[in-house]
């Protein structure tokens, strides 16, 4: 029985990449821009996007369950699609963050991070730009080690930025706030690697 659509997971991969992708460009603009005027504007901004990308995800969701023969498995197309979520929902949560902790300047060592996962999303989406064409899978092992090593490059930022903040901030409520942030976009980051790790499993499920 043929299917009533042409639906196809990679396609639908690389939408939400974009959004990220998005997403992430609005946060850095406003980390090195940052006004509390722009935060709101950008908060709301990015929410939406949020939004639009959950849309896709709960489409995804739905056909995946009702899909008799998925392109790869099952279980992969399912981790996949709750590390892409994860990365959108992150990137809202530090906006969100810095609204609820009413952050009204942000400190240097925010621009290194962010711009970290700036990088980090757009080589996730360079990974699934290549996805399709599992019969290359040089190609796309070489971009799943781009998302690695920038994640190990946040995980050294994220580790120099919490021991600077520990010996420079003396106010512990203001401690408290950045822990979270930083917190925040190191999850984030991670988020990307995860799913590079999924994507090598794929490859050599399909090698």
């Amino acid at each position: 029985m043929k299917k009533k659509d042409n639906y196809n997971y990679f396609d639908e991969f690389i939408k939400l990449t974009e959004y990220a992708e998005k997403t992430s460009i609005i946060l850095n603009n406003l980390m090195n821009n940052f006004t509390t005027e722009r935060l709101n504007e950008s908060a709301e901004e990015i929410h939406k996007l949020e939004h639009a990308s959950d849309m896709i995800v709960h489409k995804m969701r739905e056909y995946l369950i009702k899909d008799f023969l998925p392109p790869i498995e099952r279980e992969d197309i399912a981790i996949i699609i709750n590390k892409l979520d994860d990365i959108e929902d992150g990137i809202d949560e530090i906006v969100i963050d810095f609204r609820i902790l009413n952050i009204k300047s942000i400190k240097k060592d925010v621009l290194e991070i962010t711009d970290i996962l700036v990088k980090a999303v757009k080589s996730v989406k360079s990974v699934f730009e290549k996805l399709s064409d599992l019969k290359n899978p040089d190609l796309i092992k070489q971009k799943v080690i781009s998302v690695n090593k920038l994640e190990e490059q946040g995980d050294r930022v994220y580790e120099n930025i919490v021991s600077n903040l520990y010996n420079e901030e003396k106010n512990p409520i203001e401690l408290m706030k950045w822990m979270n942030i930083y917190k925040c976009f190191e999850e984030t980051i991670d988020s990307c690697e995860q799913i590079s790790d999924c994507i090598q499993d794929v490859i050599m499920k399909n090698s």
